[in-house]
């Protein structure tokens, strides 16, 4: 079944480290986005397929109105046959999540909420540009389990200059005091055109030694497992059941289907992406195509792709999977390459696996490149 995923690319600020297509001060083209998206979605020519799954990201998702919101959904709904007990998944940032859009959220189906906290720590929340609190961050998943939901995730970050090992560790214990079954733990990747990167080249911050930072992803890894999470995927922890079905579609190579400005999609043969700019989209969504460039994905292309995803998750690549998508055992194609990896002890090759090991997760984009051909 499909994924769907709908881009709401508005944020309040920018914050330091952000490269993703979202924009600040932009805000005016809001009230002309969402019927936009709207019409997007209503031309879809996957019109009537099931979908088991939608994520409204962004940007900043909680800065839409309830109604707008709704109205979303309700194409949604009307354009796809989404399942009864789909996944709905929307971002949300604590400062502007309240407990009446909360409620509506409930309202509308919405059953998970991912919140952008990024730290626990005043200091580094200053730092990254955040524009809410240690303690907003807190008040909103509050909020939020008050209104009725009851799959809540957070992102955090570590490898951050001017973060220590205890800072990482004091973030993990307050959110070992709050009602959150998945979290999402990113190590900083500084990318080019942030001011991040700016003022890293121009000496205004210096980075954490690699040493630090692996320390820091240690002690996430350990605090989590002691906590009762699960670490399903190189970022992602989750307890029982409470895996994001959504972000697995992209790790597992399943379909999905993107709406509204930069929203990727994949149907099985092709990746492409919306165009990036917002009036034109708003322009041309239901009147004509506002895709970019199909790529089709050959067979290169498709087993570099099938590896690089799979290899995110804990359980790694299945090879029964891989045998019976491409006609011949995994060996056949990196033979060489894995028992490298595993000499390495970045890999661990069982019968049924090939996935990474404990030290691997901290070598991830090295282990990636070797299964780029």
């Amino acid at each position: 079944m499909l994924g769907l995923y709908v881009h709401i690319p508005f944020c309040r600020h920018k914050c330091l480290y952000c490269d993703f297509p979202s924009y600040s001060g932009l805000e005016r083209y809001l009230e002309g986005y969402v019927p936009a998206l709207c019409r997007d979605i209503a031309a879809s020519p996957y019109a009537g397929q099931k979908a088991d799954t939608i994520y409204i990201g962004g940007g900043t998702p909680s800065m839409l109105s309830a109604k707008a919101m709704g109205d979303i959904l309700r194409q949604l709904r009307q354009t796809f046959e989404v399942t009864a007990d789909a996944e709905i998944t929307v971002e949300a940032n604590p400062e502007s999540l309240d407990g009446e859009k909360a409620a509506a959220y409930v309202s509308y189906g919405i059953n998970r909420l991912s919140l952008g906290i990024q730290s626990f720590s005043d200091r580094m929340l200053s730092f990254l540009g955040r524009i809410h609190t240690a303690k907003e961050g807190e008040r909103a998943l509050l909020v939020a389990w008050d209104a009725g939901i009851r799959n809540l995730s957070i992102d955090l970050m570590y490898g951050l200059p001017g973060q220590t090992v205890d800072d990482v560790t004091r973030d993990i214990e307050r959110l070992g005091n709050l009602p959150v079954d998945h979290a999402s733990i990113y190590s900083l990747i500084v990318e080019d055109g942030t001011p991040l990167k700016h003022g890293l080249s121009k000496g205004l911050w210096t980075l954490p030694d690699d040493e630090v930072v692996e320390a820091m992803g240690n002690a996430v890894h350990n605090q989590m497992h002691d906590l009762g999470f699960h670490h399903y995927e190189i970022s992602s922890y989750a307890k029982g059941p409470f895996e994001s079905k959504h972000n697995s579609k992209y790790w597992i190579y399943e379909p999905y289907i993107g709406f509204g400005v930069s929203a990727h999609s994949f149907d099985g043969t092709a990746r492409w992406a919306n165009m990036a700019n917002i009036p034109q989209y708003i322009e041309r969504a239901g009147k004509g195509s506002v895709e970019g460039e199909r790529v089709l994905i050959d067979a290169k292309r498709a087993v570099e792709d099938y590896c690089f995803l799979a290899l995110r998750r804990r359980v790694g690549i299945d090879k029964a999977d891989y045998a019976r998508r491409f006609g011949h055992p995994i060996e056949a194609d990196f033979g060489p390459v894995i028992d490298s990896l595993v000499a390495q002890g970045l890999l661990e090759n069982t019968k049924e696996w090939v996935r990474l090991s404990d030290r691997g997760l901290s070598y991830g984009n090295y282990v990636f490149g070797k299964f780029i051909r």
